[in-house]
C-alpha cells in the first residue's frame, strides 16, 4: 500500500472511531467569534460557534438557489444549517469517512449525503456554483490535486469558500493561485478561532470526559481544541495559523 493511501485510510478510520466514541458532535471545526460580524446562529444552540464559521466562509457568496457541494462535510450539521439558513437549489456534502456519512444521513435532513474523496471528485466538469471546504485540507494526501479538482467542478464565476489552519510556514495561498483561482479575499482568523475554543472549551472539555474510553480523553482534548491541550496551544503560541479565502474560477 502506498504512503498516500496509507494516508487517507488512517484518516478516515479516525474519523469513523471517533464517530462512535464522541457521537455527540454535528460540526465538526474550532470554530469562530466575532464581536463585529453579525450572527443568525441561536445564542442556546451548543454548536453556535462551529456554525459561526460556516457563517464567516460563505458571507461573501449567495447560497440560494445554487448548487453547492460541501467537501469534508463531517456529519454534516453545518451543511444541514447553511441549506436551511439559505435554500440553496442542491446541497451536496461529501466525506471520506463512512461512519460521518452514516450520521449525517441519520440525523440532517435537505442536503444529500455521500461518500468521496477529496482529490477525486466523481462530478462532471462544471457542476456547482459553490464548493466549500472548512477546516479539512490540511488531512489530505495531495492539496494541490484537490484544488485543481475544485476548480474543474465549479462553473466558470463560481465560488471556493475555504477555511483551514496551516502551519506558520505553511501558506497555501499561492497553492490556490496556481490552480488558477482568482482571489477576492484573504483573512487571518486566528485570533477568531482562539475566542472561539475559550467559549466552547468547557462545552467540549465536558464531552470528552463522558467518554466511556477514559484512556482517549486526553488524546481527544488535544484533537478537539480544549483550552491548554496541543491543538489550541498550537494557535495560542502560532506555530499554526487560521485563514479564510474567497475564490472565483475565471
Amino acid at each position: 500500500m502506498s504512503t498516500d493511501a496509507s494516508k487517507s485510510a488512517g484518516v478516515a478510520a479516525y474519523y469513523d472511531k471517533a464517530a462512535g466514541i464522541v457521537p455527540e458532535f454535528t460540526v465538526l471545526n474550532y470554530g469562530f467569534s466575532s464581536e463585529s460580524e453579525p450572527s443568525a446562529v441561536p445564542d442556546d444552540n451548543p454548536e453556535r460557534y462551529c456554525l459561526r464559521l460556516y457563517e464567516h466562509t460563505v458571507r461573501n457568496s449567495n447560497l440560494t438557489g445554487a448548487d453547492v457541494l460541501e467537501v469534508s462535510c463531517g456529519r454534516g450539521g453545518g451543511a444541514s444549517y447553511l441549506f436551511a439558513t439559505h435554500r440553496p437549489a442542491r446541497y451536496v456534502g461529501l466525506d471520506l469517512s463512512e461512519e460521518n456519512v452514516r450520521i449525517a444521513n441519520e440525523r440532517q435532513s435537505g442536503p444529500e449525503f455521500m461518500l468521496g474523496n477529496a482529490q477525486a471528485l466523481d462530478f462532471p466538469d462544471a457542476s456547482f456554483d459553490i464548493v466549500i471546504n472548512i477546516e479539512a485540507s490540511h488531512l489530505y494526501d495531495d492539496r494541490k490535486a484537490f484544488f485543481a479538482e475544485v476548480l474543474r467542478v465549479l462553473k466558470p464565476g463560481g465560488h471556493f469558500c475555504y477555511t483551514d489552519g496551516c502551519w506558520a510556514n505553511d501558506d497555501c495561498t499561492q497553492d490556490l493561485l496556481d490552480a488558477g483561482f482568482e482571489l477576492k479575499q484573504r483573512l487571518e482568523i486566528t485570533d477568531n478561532v482562539i475566542q472561539a475554543l475559550q467559549r466552547d472549551s468547557d462545552r467540549r472539555e465536558a464531552l470528552f470526559d463522558s467518554m466511556a474510553a477514559d484512556d482517549l480523553r486526553d488524546e481527544y482534548k488535544d484533537w478537539g481544541g480544549v483550552v491548554g491541550y496541543r491543538a489550541y496551544r498550537r494557535f495560542a503560541d502560532r506555530e499554526t495559523l487560521y485563514f479564510s479565502h474567497l475564490l472565483v474560477k475565471p
